[in-house]
């Protein structure tokens, strides 16, 4: 949303907005005549058979005329589709005048490309040139038509069919005259001033952001620290009680009469005890004696 409040912003400055509008329309009147100017031309052919019909009678007294409005039916539709295939290579094409990726484009069908045919079922052969120049187009299309009327003539002849029974090539719609089509002019000249002037807002919004004084950070505040999260205790499983274990019964013990648990010491009476004499001078005395 900022950068298109942005852009708003720069089309209203007196000193972008109005100068890059005209700059874009000039950039789009440019193209429009740079660009050639392409001419139609078209012609809408249908196959016939003759007034007395496709085959020939021995006896002529009995020959009679055919209508050849009411004679057509798929032989004719085929011969077409026939003519339309044989036409439809690019040696052809270079024949008539319109090499491959040259500024002539040329379009062989049954009508199908024809916006006023309204039943392709027919015989029809359509025949459209496009062309820088209306003279090239015209050329083209007279070239195309004739040549449909050779093909149709050595298919013809090339099966054997005999010359009275040929089918005919007649015009419904005689040759048109070029006309002019502005189509991919206008094209042009709308995408040359949509793309100058996106470019141009481009360029005038990244100078005005880069001249833009830059706004000190605010100082960033510490969030507080968080609590310590509380220690896990433990669980700890009972322990099983020890089974009370039985005291041994006391075993009785038979004392001597001298034993020393019932022997009776004399009370001390604190006098004084008599010296225990040296060991080295018990041996002397020993010695001695």
């Amino acid at each position: 949303m900022e950068f298109w409040k942005a852009i708003l912003g720069l089309l209203r400055r007196v000193l972008v907005g109005p100068p890059l509008v005209c700059l874009s329309i000039l950039v789009g009147v440019v193209v429009y005549a740079v660009i050639p100017a392409h001419y139609t031309a078209d012609v809408s052919l249908v196959l016939a058979t003759p007034v007395n019909g496709g085959t020939v009678p021995s006896d002529k007294t009995k020959q009679g005329l055919t209508n050849p409005f009411l004679s057509f039916n798929d032989a004719l539709k085929t011969g077409a589709s026939i003519v339309i295939l044989s036409m439809n290579t690019q040696d052809v094409w270079t024949q008539l005048g319109a090499p491959k990726d040259g500024p002539t484009e040329i379009t062989i069908d049954d009508g199908r490309s024809n916006p006023n045919v309204l039943d392709i079922n027919g015989p029809y052969i359509y025949i459209r040139v496009d062309s820088e120049s209306p003279r090239q187009a015209t050329a083209v299309l007279m070239a195309a038509r004739e040549r449909v009327a050779t093909e149709l003539f050595k298919w013809q002849k090339a099966l054997g069919a005999p010359p009275n029974t040929f089918i005919t090539s007649t015009d419904i719609v005689p040759p048109s005259t070029p006309e002019a089509d502005h189509s991919v002019n206008w094209q042009g000249a709308i995408g040359g001033a949509v793309l100058c002037l996106f470019l141009g807002l481009g360029i005038a919004y990244g100078v005005v952001t880069r001249r833009a004084p830059k706004q000190p950070e605010p100082p960033m505040v510490q969030a507080p620290p968080a609590p310590p999260a509380p220690m896990a205790v433990p669980v700890v499983a009972p322990v099983a009680a020890p089974e009370p274990v039985e005291a041994p019964e006391p075993v009785p013990v038979d004392l001597d009469e001298d034993s020393s648990s019932t022997m009776e010491f004399p009370a001390y009476r604190g006098e004084s005890l008599s010296p225990v004499p040296w060991p080295g001078k018990a041996a002397q005395d020993n010695g001695e004696g």
